[in-house]
Formats: C-alpha cells, sequence, structure tokens
C-alpha cells in the first residue's frame, strides 16, 4: 500500500469517527436556562372574585377614572428551562396600589382603596409564549416597625408538564432592596432573575419554568 492509500484511510476512518461523535454527543450550542427564583406568595393574594381581571390594571371597567400613580408596561416571555415558548400559561398578578394597598381584607395600610385601580390580572402567554401588562409603580408597605417591603408586583405562573412558578418582581436599584428580607434571602443570580430595570416606563420580565421531572 502506498503513501497515498494509507493518507485517504486515514481521511476516512477520521471522517467517520467526527460523523459518529456528532451523532451521539450532545450539541455543542444546546443552553440550558437557569429557571426564575421562586419567592414567597405571601399572605395577599387576593380572596374575593372580581369582575374585571384584564392585562390594563390601571382602568376598571365600567369606571371612567385612571388609576393613581406612575404608568408602566410590563413584557417578556414565559419559556422553559431548555428555551422553548410555553403557549397558553396562565399567569396571575397581583399587587399594592400606589400607597401599598392591597384589596384583601387582612390588607396592612390603612389608606382608602382606590376604586380605579384594579389590583389583579389574570392572562394567558400567546403562541410565542409573550405577554404584556399594563399596570402602577406599587408603594411600599410596612411590615415592622423597622421593615418596609420595597415596591413588588406577584407573579404566579401555571402551565400542565412544567412546574408552577410564584413570584415577585422588583424594581432593579430601589434602594429598599437592599434591606428587605426576602430579596436578600435570594442569591446574586436569583436576585438578578427577579429585578427589571424600567426604560421610560417600560421593563422586561421573562420567567423560566422548570420542567416537572
Amino acid at each position: 500500500m502506498n503513501e497515498h492509500d494509507n493518507s485517504r484511510r486515514h481521511f476516512l476512518n477520521a471522517s467517520l469517527v467526527t460523523a459518529v461523535t456528532a451523532l451521539i454527543a450532545p450539541s455543542v450550542n444546546a443552553q440550558k436556562y437557569t429557571k426564575t427564583a421562586s419567592q414567597t406568595e405571601g399572605p395577599y393574594y387576593p380572596k374575593h372574585q372580581q369582575f374585571d381581571k384584564n392585562s390594563d390594571m390601571t382602568k376598571v371597567d365600567q369606571r371612567r377614572g385612571q388609576a393613581v400613580g406612575e404608568i408602566i408596561i410590563i413584557s417578556g416571555r414565559i419559556i422553559d428551562i431548555d428555551g422553548q415558548p410555553v403557549k397558553d400559561a396562565l399567569i396571575d398578578i397581583w399587587q399594592a396600589d400606589k400607597n401599598g394597598r392591597y384589596l384583601h381584607d387582612d390588607a396592612p395600610e390603612s389608606a382608602p382603596l382606590d376604586e380605579n385601580f384594579q389590583y389583579w390580572a389574570q392572562l394567558k402567554s400567546d403562541e410565542n409564549g409573550a405577554y404584556q401588562v399594563t399596570t402602577i409603580i406599587p408603594g411600599k408597605y410596612r411590615v415592622t416597625e423597622q421593615w418596609f417591603r420595597p415596591p413588588h408586583i406577584h407573579f404566579k405562573v401555571a402551565r400542565r408538564g412544567l412546574k408552577e412558578l410564584t413570584t415577585q418582581m422588583y424594581f432593579a436599584n430601589n434602594p429598599l432592596n437592599q434591606v428587605d428580607r426576602l430579596f436578600l434571602a435570594a442569591s446574586p443570580e436569583e436576585q438578578n432573575s427577579i429585578k427589571v430595570n424600567f426604560i421610560n416606563g417600560q421593563g422586561k420580565f421573562d420567567i423560566i419554568l422548570d420542567k416537572i421531572t
């Protein structure tokens, strides 16, 4: 066998090994996403049904006024840890109003309720996993004499085949985050997954769900 034949055989063997390896090895481009950090549901999940739970929390159907507070738009995608969009995920969103008051019998703040604020929204992600809600920046509220909860918005996301997630979205750079016991209990990576920067009243909050194993 001459040198040319040896070189050709070596090339064919190397090509075969490469092809087989490509078939059995995981793709180097495969990416696993880190699931969004969970946070406590808290004591103020809505107890009473309400007729208006659409994606615009700054208005209430059949009322002409608008909620008090700085209006913001939160948008994002619901995806799984493989980066696949989650269609028809049920998203519950609830929060305090501008004065830190929840629509709840046990709400800690004594300020009057804002009759033009919706307090609770329920929506579903679209075929691309996308969602959007219009709301206001909630106020802080007192937990103890020394502890005020920073502005935050509660999210609960559920979809069959995936683990239900309850979390809280925080506003990046709010100084109360740095003294909040619940926020500080999360690791730096977890904190990054639940705090959002807002520019011109718009912020992006992607939510990543874990799979049921």
